[in-house]
């Protein structure tokens, strides 16, 4: 029934090979053109298998049947492969069911003929088993179908290969693919139609079949090299060609390799035969741009260029093309139109430096106005004979140069909204210290860390430090007593504590709530609260009395 030939080996490795190759490709079902290229491999594992069988058979109606059968593959490659030419090339809407009804009726026709070819003379007739060559051959008479099933074959083969020919125009597609696809096509149908017209090595042998094999290889360099059907190399060149960016690439010779629409656009270059201008004939003022940069070398940059008359300011981007053993292969050129983008940042900054001005002028009025306020306070002081009255507007005058103290800082940093601690209290400190020259003897003493803190936690803190520190100057020490006044500020984590010490010890009692001491903790307490700060006031020592009046409060609850 069956013989062993050596031939058998080409079509046996095309089948594998054919199988394999389908069932890789299903790795990418949503690839345009991957379903049917997978239908067009299960065709061809289809034929050489069949083929493949009937070449060892030596038993009349197996092999008569296997004949017949083997031309249901053979009759329903060329619309496999027009399908798949019409996804690859980005035509499927001329898939249409009534273009797949025609496109599949001769096909149809000559399987049907070929099933029942015994019963009649339209398909093959007259058939003849010779067992007596190298490998068994079925010699039969040709019918009409027949023939024109093997014209409509090559018509429609013809056809598939001259749009996958044009589609090598499409630069979303890779041409090295496109090439492969081609030619594991053309070799098989070549050989195919050579056997037709009976010119073949062995007489009733079709290499055809035997050929799938170098259709299979170059598929799988296509595959595994050039990533045919694989979705980020077609993302990417979707991208490349819709991109507004300039993308233009020279090789070593300077000369232009690919370009993208925006780029042909923007130079001025013909989309058809770009490829290959050497950069000395590209129109002016790309030739001096493109040489200048090369010469810069690989980096990024802002660069103004005139383009179609306009002037535009880009991102440019270049960088070497590399393989992969580290070979220079050419240069790339991106260019990013950012020309909207300085021209609002230019905007942005006009505004923020009238915003800082207008800033710095609001603040500068208002420690004006407040200098004012303070002199007026003190010339009222002047005027006035009751020592209460007096000292309550001197008090009112020494808070509002506290405040004055903070504007003054806050301008002269342009408008910053914070500012070191030790920044602020320490020429207030010494404002209030020069307020009171009467007392010679008492030393004060600054230790303040450099903890930045936001205005509004300086300015409570400030009216806190001039009610503490004048309360001490006032209260704590007798005339030509000798003593101390240590004002201190630290951070321990997110905890900040203010402390005023004084070595006199004699505040009033507080809780009588008279005159200007009563009013200034009441004072001191509202700050506090405002900035969910802990006050406390107490007498420390025993032979030496100190006061110590400690804030605290947390930076994250601020």
């Amino acid at each position: 029934m069956f013989v062993y030939t050596p031939y058998i080996w080409p079509l046996i490795i095309a089948t594998v090979l054919c199988i394999v190759i389908a069932l890789y490709v299903q790795k990418y079902p949503e690839t345009p053109a991957s379903r049917p290229f997978i239908y067009m491999m299960w065709v061809g594992a289809g034929w050489t298998f069949l083929y493949g069988l009937s070449i060892i058979t030596v038993w009349y109606p197996l092999r008569l049947f296997l004949s017949m059968a083997m031309y249901i593959p053979s009759r329903l490659m060329a619309p496999a492969i027009l399908y798949m030419a019409l996804e690859y090339s980005g035509k499927e809407r001329w898939i249409t069911t009534r273009n797949v009804v025609l496109v599949l009726s001769i096909p149809i026709i000559s399987i049907i003929a070929s099933m029942t070819s015994p019963w009649h003379r339209l398909f093959r007739y007259d058939f003849a088993l010779d067992t007596s060559g190298v490998i068994p051959i079925l010699y039969y008479t040709v019918g009409p179908i027949f023939t024109l099933s093997n014209i409509y074959n090559a018509i429609v083969i013809l056809s598939s290969l001259l749009i996958m020919f044009f589609s090598l125009r499409d630069r979303a597609l890779k041409p090295q693919s496109t090439m492969l696809l081609i030619i594991g096509i053309l070799i098989p149908i070549l050989v195919e139609i050579l056997f037709t017209n009976n010119i073949t090595p062995i007489k009733g042998y079709n290499f055809a079949a035997s050929t799938i094999v170098f259709t299979g290889g170059a598929y799988l360099v296509a595959l595994m090299k050039y990533r045919l059907f694989g979705f980020m190399p077609i993302a990417r060149s979707t991208v490349l060609e819709h991109i507004s960016d300039l993308v233009v690439v020279f090789d070593n010779q300077a000369q232009i390799v690919d370009c993208n629409p925006a780029a042909l656009q923007a130079i001025g270059l013909n989309s058809q035969n770009y490829v290959g201008i050497p950069n000395d004939f590209l129109p002016a003022p790309w030739k001096d741009f493109f040489d200048a940069q090369a010469k810069l070398g690989s980096g990024q940059r802002d660069v103004e260029l005139t383009v179609q008359g306009e002037n535009k300011v880009f991102d440019l981007s270049v960088k070497k093309i590399a393989d992969s053993r580290s070979r220079i292969l050419g240069t790339l050129f991106l260019l990013h139109d950012i020309t909207s983008l300085r021209s609002s940042e230019r905007k942005v900054q006009q505004l923020l430096e009238e915003k800082n001005l207008l800033l710095r002028e609001v603040h500068h009025r208002v420690k004006n106005n407040m200098s004012v306020i303070a002199s007026i306070l003190s010339l009222q002081s002047e005027t006035v004979q009751d020592e209460a009255a007096k000292a309550a507007l001197l008090e009112a005058r020494n808070r509002v140069q506290s405040m004055s103290v903070l504007y003054d800082r806050l301008y002269r940093s342009d408008g910053a909204n914070e500012m070191p601690l030790s920044d602020y209290l320490s020429p207030l400190i010494d404002k209030l210290v020069a307020m009171f020259p009467s007392d010679p003897f008492i030393k004060v003493e600054k230790c303040l860390e450099p903890i930045v803190l936001n205005a509004r936690i300086l300015f409570s803190l400030g009216i806190i430090v001039n009610e503490l520190l004048t309360n001490a100057f006032k209260y704590a020490f007798k005339s030509g007593e000798t003593g101390f006044i240590r004002i201190s500020a630290e951070k321990n984590g997110s905890l900040v504590t203010v402390q005023v010490i004084d070595s006199g010890g004699r505040y009033p009692d507080e809780s009588t709530g008279q005159g200007p001491l009563g009013f200034g903790l009441q004072v001191v307490q509202l700050m506090a609260k405002q900035i969910g700060a802990n006050f406390m006031i107490k007498r420390t020592g025993i032979q030496v009395k100190e006061t110590v009046a400690k804030l605290t409060f947390s930076l994250s609850e601020s």
